[in-house]
């Protein structure tokens, strides 16, 4: 097994409508020991997506740069299936929220399976930024934290690395192998301060592991989730009743809140159901302000038992105002609620307000990875059959897909890494398809004025350093030289 750390910097912060510029990777041997040094390369925009300023100004690699110097997105498809071999896990920081959502989309516009690099031939992801937060409640003492003015703690990597002395003879900040060796350094700091501590929370990985651990202990004696969704004014956890998952196929568990009061759940959850006239969004933020959240066994909760809390954590926690006996005298009526017919009634209730409304297909296919079916063995056949990186063979498929996304995401494919390999009345359609996706006609993700408008409201800034005014002042001579809309 090795450790592939990777990071992205990237054109804007949504996957589907933005892309990578630089990727960055270090592979470690399963206790954090690099086996290389880690490494970097650029990778430039196709035509129809414009980079953001703000974004930029974070990385600090120029437009003109990455699209001179770049590689295609087909050829970094091509080069992270070769970095994901079997038996690799998959790491980074705030990885599950950022940058697999990149590479999910990255394999799925590059007509590869979006999710196989995840899980197949021994493959794991690992996210080490819900780590670190276990650490902070479980064993603070591993690192030394960043702190706001405000005394809050910081978990941002460029805040903890130089802190914590763990980018040391590496490049700045935000470059991303810089970040990558942050990551991989500071993973291997927390595994020698705790071992049993990091080798529990890389269990986690393993959705049969979590399903045990909330079959064992979720309805007995609830379990501590560590997560920043508690947010810092609950020290990060909370103690969870978890009695049930939303269908015998879902990946997800119900939680109920210790904090909260079980018969006033019930009883605005009846209400909840009730009222026909509240919108989806809005039913979503109330059921949340009940206590009542959802654990996704295959996204890595940091669940822990209540019971095996050192006192020194339970200390720590009370000053957020974890108040342990009230969760337990909720967690009994849970339990007697668990034992009588409302146990029923409550698993109705929250699957009712807890229901994913089915998807359509959105107008632009780039939007539409999450929307559609898994693909069928047909389509997974012709993926597997196609000439990738021969735009020639590319130009000569003539089979088509069950799924009515991947022609075009192959149209796509083909204009964007090959558009020499376009006929005529193809280059056509794909100027017009430019020019849709640019004025916004299926997305404003994609609106190219968004650009002109960021660009007006950091115009306004006071805080702009000198390099970062003329970073600015580059981007805006590039942006007029780009081929009109």
């Amino acid at each position: 097994m090795q450790i592939l750390w990777y990071d992205y910097e990237t054109s804007g912060r949504d996957a589907a409508a933005d892309r990578p510029v630089q990727l960055g990777w270090q592979v470690t041997d399963p206790g954090m020991e690099p086996v290389a040094d880690a490494e970097s390369l650029l990778v430039r925009l196709p035509d129809d997506v414009l980079p953001s300023p703000g974004a930029m100004l974070v990385h600090q690699i120029l437009p003109e740069v990455h699209q001179r110097e770049g590689i295609s997105e087909a050829e970094l498809a091509n080069h992270l299936e070769q970095l994901i071999a079997p038996r690799t896990l998959v790491a980074g920081y705030n990885s599950r929220g950022f940058d697999d959502k990149f590479t999910q989309h990255i394999f799925y516009r590059c007509l590869r399976d979006p999710y196989a690099w995840q899980y197949a031939d021994g493959r794991g992801r690992f996210d080490l930024y819900p780590v670190v937060l276990a650490y902070f409640v479980l064993a603070p003492e591993a690192i030394r934290w960043p702190e706001d003015h405000d005394g809050r703690p910081r978990f941002k990597l460029d805040r903890i690395g130089p802190l914590n002395q763990l980018d040391r003879g590496l490049k700045r900040a935000h470059d991303a192998s810089s970040d990558v060796a942050v990551t991989a350094r500071l993973a291997r700091q927390l595994a020698l301060h705790d071992p049993d501590l990091f080798a529990t929370c890389l269990k986690r990985i393993d959705k049969h592991f979590v399903t045990d651990q909330i079959r064992a202990d979720g309805r007995s004696e609830g379990l501590l989730e560590v997560t920043s969704f508690a947010g810092w004014d609950q020290g990060f956890v909370r103690d969870l009743w978890i009695p049930f998952r939303l269908s015998e196929r879902s990946n997800d568990y119900v939680a109920f809140d210790l904090n909260y009061d079980p018969q006033q759940v019930m009883t605005n959850l009846i209400g909840l159901v009730e009222n026909h006239s509240i919108d989806r969004s809005e039913l979503r933020k109330q059921v949340r302000a009940l206590g009542i959240h959802t654990i996704r066994i295959n996204a890595q909760p940091m669940l822990f038992r209540r019971a095996t809390l050192e006192p020194h954590t339970k200390s720590r926690l009370e000053a957020f105002g974890r108040d342990e006996v009230r969760q337990n005298q909720n967690l009994d009526v849970w339990q007697h609620i668990q034992e009588s017919p409302a146990f029923k009634q409550l698993y109705r209730l929250a699957v009712q307000v807890l229901a994913e409304t089915e998807q359509a297909l959105p107008d632009d296919v780039d939007f539409g990875l999450y929307a559609g079916n898994f693909l069928s063995t047909h389509d997974k056949d012709l993926l597997a059959s196609l000439p990738l990186m021969d735009p020639e063979s590319l130009s000569q498929w003539t089979q088509s897909f069950d799924d009515p996304r991947y022609d075009t995401l192959l149209f796509r494919y083909r204009a964007r890494n090959f558009p020499q390999s376009l006929t005529q009345s193809e280059w056509k359609l794909w100027q017009k398809t430019r020019r849709e996706k640019l004025m916004g006609v299926h997305s404003t993700k994609t609106q190219a004025s968004r650009v002109q408008d960021e660009l007006v409201a950091i115009s306004q800034r006071t805080d702009l350093e000198p390099h970062q005014i003329e970073q600015l002042e580059q981007f805006v001579m590039w942006l007029d030289k780009q081929p009109p809309v």
